[in-house]
């Protein structure tokens, strides 16, 4: 059995160390104690060292592909951008299974150090190279720091749930992938302004590399101690066989197989047409916009600050949870800013702020298939199943060199068409995904709108689970279920005992939320259909509200509460059922002015009430 360390997540001191042998006594004596004396977060730290980790990739990269066109010289840069591109993909393919059994196998925090060391071992060996002036070294030195990303990235991400609440999960992601791409931006312009200002002297340049590395490692050490997920899973070098039996065991053990396995190749999909964005749009500035290839690097640039931004703003909107909402929203949004690429391909000046906007659509998408990915993996699976996410990512990475050539040499479209290809494929995808996570969908717009609909105030949100309940309101207009959807932050059926008539629209909007109307010839506990609707949405962790016709809210719960139908679906699940009290301002008298009615509309005065309602409100 494995020894229960963790007392409380992200607080160090409050951690039973006794309990995490040899290894969590010299984490708690000398490295917490001593090293890290204001206790800053094991997150704040993680961050800290996958930023310089990125950073190192970025500037080690860049410049091995300045050495190697100063030493070829400029006619051989394609065949040299195209060789550093693959012999750093290649380890993502290869190694992606072995670093995922190895994170679900051993402590992530551990595997993070030693992949640490590895980085300053291979940024001491690529500083050798430079000083040897070695091209088939420079090339294995980029394979060996490919390698060490490659191993760091399922225990990188697995070990966010392990150090991070739940309900700061998304927001997390959000925080990482924000300053990933920051880490993008400094490394590429870092080593360009290097390479420039040592007049090319790339020792003095790989210098910082190794001291980057060292840091990287230094703040590796104040990551929280974790315990091994349980896996006894055995490393094997068969990559693609181990991928195929990830899948095949998320399918038969996660909760929700199949929006767990849409979430990995969403996610994969994402690097795709990132690097499909950085591969034409050099091409698309130089041959459409007639700008230098300096410029489209700004705009490739521009794409990873918007990627960083939208991040950074889908795990703000995300708030504590995973919000698959945004996913399908974002794909849209991608799709028409690859459409406006071509379309607005006469004004130059706008392609930079379109830039941005496209990658913001892309950190909005990419974050929340991250958080879920990290949070509904089965623990002991979690660190293959994000090994099998970068798999499917870098084979992305592959495809996106194939398409380009694909597209321009043997369909012979101009770049900007390439992104009007890429923009339709997005297009159905969003489709598909908008069918996938529709529920997840209809939700985050119905709290949407009921946050422009109504100034909402709250009493008894302690009172509201983390998992599944069962709300029972009193149903007195339409808008009651944009009030229940903007409250709590989990999808939900609703069950309505009168079904009053309403505008086409609203039809369409009940439909849309797949509000089921209980017959007023038999109670609701004795409809059978009606129940068993009931236990299923539970089952698949919705929450169900039943709107009844009448105010006696309590008294309604008592009553299923003694049905021996319902007493079953209670007993069975346990899902707690909660008494919901909605008081709306009357509404205005009709002889206002258009404007007022609007403003009242916008932001009608409304409160609830999750639990017993207070004496005299």
């Amino acid at each position: 059995m494995i020894p229960k360390c963790r007392i409380e997540r992200g607080n160090l001191y409050r951690i039973n160390w006794s309990a995490c042998g040899k290894m969590g006594k010299i984490y708690r004596n000398f490295v917490i104690k001593k090293l890290n004396p204001k206790n800053i977060s094991s997150f704040t730290h993680l961050n800290i060292t996958q930023f310089l980790g990125a950073l190192n990739d970025n500037i080690y990269k860049l410049l091995i592909v300045y050495f190697l066109i100063s030493r070829e010289g400029t006619s051989e840069s394609s065949t040299i951008l195209a060789m550093t591109g693959a012999v750093f993909v290649i380890p993502f393919l290869l190694f992606s299974a072995v670093s995922g059994t190895l994170a679900d196998r051993y402590s992530k925090s551990t595997i993070i150090v030693g992949t640490k060391i590895l980085e300053v071992v291979t940024m001491s060996l690529g500083l050798l190279g430079f000083i040897l002036d070695w091209k088939i070294g420079s090339y294995l030195i980029l394979f060996l720091m490919a390698t060490q990303s490659a191993l760091f990235s399922p225990s990188k991400y697995g070990i966010i749930p392990e150090i991070v609440p739940n309900e700061k999960i998304s927001r997390a992601n959000g925080v990482m992938s924000f300053f990933t791409y920051l880490a993008i931006i400094l490394g590429t312009f870092i080593a360009t302004f290097l390479t420039s200002i040592t007049d090319r002297n790339f020792v003095l340049s790989a210098m910082l590399c190794v001291l980057v590395a060292l840091i990287g490692l230094g703040t590796s050490f104040f990551i929280e101690y974790t315990q091994p997920s349980g896996s006894s899973k055995r490393v094997t070098v068969r990559f693609i066989s181990e991928i195929k039996n990830t899948l095949k065991r998320v399918w038969y053990e996660a909760p929700a197989a199949g929006v767990l396995l849409t979430a990995i190749f969403s996610s994969a999909y994402f690097l795709f047409i990132g690097a499909f964005m950085q591969l034409n749009l050099i091409p698309y500035a130089v041959d459409v916009l007639k700008m230098n290839e300096l410029q489209g690097g700004y705009l490739f640039l521009m794409t990873a600050l918007g990627i960083g931004v939208g991040s950074f703003l889908s795990g703000k909107i995300s708030g504590k949870t995973v919000e698959l909402g945004l996913i399908p929203l974002a794909g849209f949004g991608l799709a028409f800013g690859f459409f406006a690429l071509e379309f607005l391909d006469s004004y130059p000046r706008w392609i930079y702020l379109l830039s941005a906007v496209v990658g913001a659509a892309g950190g909005l998408y990419l974050v929340p298939l991250d958080s879920y990915i990290q949070v509904n993996s089965p623990p002991t699976l979690r660190g293959q199943v994000v090994a099998a996410t970068n798999f499917f990512s870098f084979v992305g990475v592959l495809v996106a060199s194939f398409a380009i050539y694909f597209i321009n040499e043997v369909l012979g479209f101009p770049p900007d068409q390439g992104f009007v290809i890429v923009g339709w494929v997005t297009f159905v995808l969003a489709i598909v995904l908008a069918y996938q996570f529709f529920d997840f969908l209809t939700r985050f717009i119905g709290m949407i709108l009921s946050k422009l609909h109504f100034k909402t105030t709250t009493f008894g949100e302690e009172n509201i689970p983390d998992t599944p309940a069962i709300y029972v309101c009193t149903h007195t207009d339409w808008n009651d279920t944009l009030l229940l959807l903007g409250a709590q932050k989990r999808r939900m059926r609703f069950f309505v005992e009168e079904i009053q008539s309403h505008t086409p629209l609203l039809e369409k909007l009940y439909r849309s939320l797949r509000v089921i109307h209980i017959p007023a010839i038999e109670p609701l506990e004795n409809n059978r259909e009606c129940l068993l609707k009931i236990k299923e949405a539970l089952r698949r962790g919705f929450s169900v509200c039943i709107f009844v016709s009448h105010e006696d809210v309590e008294a309604t719960i008592e009553r299923l509460k003694h049905s021996y139908s319902f007493q079953e679906i209670l007993d069975e699940l346990e899902n707690p059922m909660i008494p919901v009290f909605i008081e709306k301002e009357p509404k205005e008298p009709t002889k206002i002015s258009p404007l007022t009615k609007l403003l009242h509309k916008l932001h009608w005065p409304a409160t609830l009430y999750f639990g017993r309602r207070p004496n005299g409100a």
